[in-house]
């Protein structure tokens, strides 16, 4: 069963939201947060700038958007069912490993610019924190199938895991630090990653 059919004009309105997303995630990634117009993004996303308040909220509106595109995303839920359906520890690592990895090629850009704005920005700060919730409470969850599948010693909590997940592919760490900053090789990176923190 199929729901309504959408109207040219929905499409149309969805597209141009897309260019000005995607306008506004190019140039933000170039240029910096603070160094970006909404004219510059209107213009790249062939645009007015009235356009790109009505379809997006400006600036802020598009930093939360991008933020959202990142935190709930469907790699979000794929990975989440993919460690609940794991047998083994090493099995659920390995899903950690790979994902985190998929993650950085897909949203690093954005994870970067939400960090560098929320230094000076208390909007981006309250993006940043809510991004910060969501990822620690999916760890929670990820950390109760690691316990089932025997790996904790009693006194380690899902906060622990949480602060060891992020301590080695947190947002500054991970990924990012060992091949955007260090130049490793995506495998390279990815070996060292997984077995320290095994």
């Amino acid at each position: 069963m199929t729901g309504p059919r959408r109207s040219r004009r929905d499409e149309y309105a969805e597209q141009t939201r897309r260019d000005v997303v995607d306008a506004a995630r190019t140039l933000f990634a170039q240029r910096g947060y603070f160094a970006t117009t909404v004219s510059d993004i209107a213009a790249a996303a062939r645009v007015s700038a009235g356009t790109v308040y009505q379809q997006c909220g400006g600036k802020q509106g598009l930093l939360r958007t991008l933020m959202d595109l990142w935190t709930t995303a469907p790699l979000v839920q794929q990975t989440l069912d993919a460690v609940h359906a794991a047998d083994s520890l090493d099995e659920a690592l390995r899903v950690l490993a790979d994902s985190y990895l998929e993650f950085w090629r897909q949203f690093d850009d954005i994870v970067q610019l939400v960090a560098a704005t929320a230094a000076h920005d208390a909007e981006a700060t309250q993006s940043l924190t809510q991004a910060v919730i969501r990822h620690r409470t999916a760890l929670h969850e990820i950390a109760q199938r690691i316990r089932e599948l025997g790996a904790f010693a009693g006194s380690f909590s899902d906060e622990d895991f949480a602060d060891i997940t992020l301590y080695h592919y947190g947002p500054q760490n991970g990924y990012h630090f060992t091949v955007s900053l260090l130049g490793w090789t995506e495998e390279r990176a990815r070996e060292f990653l997984s077995a320290q923190f095994a």
